[in-house]
């Protein structure tokens, strides 16, 4: 995965140093981590409604790994002046190894997830003055996926869940790099380690994110299913996409999208962060 995360401070041991003896849950381990991190606050108001933007903020969570209780710092804009949310009571229900699931018994609109695999973090709140806010890393992933490739044939292949769509955004510039992993071209003896497409700009929505772009260069790593062109991977820049049309919903947790890979393939895509 392409990381631009920046982990700022880990102190103690995290769960995935220690495992047990099922493998079905998750490995549990002694002492507390500490992760400052930057993210990205998605803000609403009117009952989530109203876009008030997207904005740079830093959290800090310390988890307690052997109780499962974490405290967290939530740091955002009210547009009258930055504010902070502390939640020392906050639940951490192991879901799987280095998979944390999110809540508090008492501020009840809380809810988010700790994902130390992927340096992956996100938290839904709302605020005492009515402000709704996702506060995010700023790369979104969507692993539990189908994805429907059609030729210009109309020949048809499918797949559930290898393909992986990551969107990295940056609030300043209001753009975002999309990044395809381990979708086939089956027509042209393809397999993609990926397929990248940087600066495409995005839309701010009541839910998350809205893309749509025309003509976007890409860059990808392929490896070709004919035996007579060899099996290194290979770099090229002749899969463009010519259209990419995106809904990312993180109210829901859902993506949407569809988009043409170079001239002959039409792709059509849904699913979820995680498998769960």
């Amino acid at each position: 995965m392409k990381k631009t995360l920046l982990l700022i401070a880990m102190t103690g041991a995290l769960l995935l140093a220690v495992s047990c003896s099922n493998d079905d849950e998750p490995k549990r381990g002694d002492g507390v981590a500490t992760v400052i991190y930057p993210m990205i606050n998605h803000i609403t108001k009117d009952g989530g409604n109203t876009v008030v933007g997207i904005f740079n903020t830093q959290n800090k969570l310390v988890l307690d790994t052997v109780n499962h209780k974490a405290t967290l710092e939530l740091n955002y804009n009210d547009g009258q002046g930055d504010k902070q949310l502390v939640l020392e009571d906050v639940v951490a229900t192991p879901k799987r190894l280095g998979f944390y699931e999110l809540s508090s018994p008492t501020y009840r609109s809380f809810k988010g997830y700790a994902d130390f695999n992927e340096q992956s973090y996100r938290y839904n709140f709302t605020t005492t003055g009515g402000l709704h806010i996702i506060s995010m890393t700023p790369e979104v992933f969507f692993y539990k996926t189908t994805t429907t490739v059609t030729y210009d044939d109309t020949t048809k292949a499918s797949t559930t869940g290898d393909v992986i769509y990551q969107f990295n955004i940056t609030p300043g510039t209001q753009k975002t790099t999309i990044l395809v992993e381990k979708i086939v071209h089956t027509k042209d003896l393809k397999s993609f380690n990926y397929i990248t497409a940087r600066n495409v700009p995005i839309t701010v929505t009541p839910t998350g994110f809205a893309i749509s772009g025309t003509n976007l260069s890409t860059e990808a790593e392929y490896i070709s299913f004919d035996f007579n062109t060899g099996h290194d991977a290979k770099k090229t820049d002749k899969y463009p996409f010519k259209t990419f049309n995106a809904t990312i919903d993180l109210v829901n947790d859902h993506l949407d999208a569809n988009f043409m890979m170079g001239g002959s393939a039409t792709v059509v895509a849904s699913g979820k962060t995680y498998t769960e």
